[in-house]
């Protein structure tokens, strides 16, 4: 491992400031959802791709914050 990040992690602080920015990136990912789904679903043509969109939407989404999670509270913890 790089010594830089190696005293990076060894200091107390660290791990309270990148939970700080997974929690912010949590809530801008909220409302950014939020206006995608009003938007698909007031201005759907076709049920059927809108559901498609949002199924690959949320399902790329969960595989990055879950590896975010995972990363965060197992390697860094």
């Amino acid at each position: 491992m790089n010594p830089g990040i190696a005293e990076l992690l060894a200091n107390p602080y660290t791990s309270r400031i990148l939970e700080g920015i997974f929690g912010a990136t949590l809530i801008f990912f909220a409302i950014v959802s939020v206006v995608l789904l009003y938007h698909w679903k007031r201005y759907e043509t076709a049920s059927v791709k809108i559901a498609f969109v949002t199924m690959i939407y949320f399902g790329v989404s969960l595989l990055l914050f879950g590896g975010a999670t995972y990363y965060l509270f197992i390697f860094i913890k």
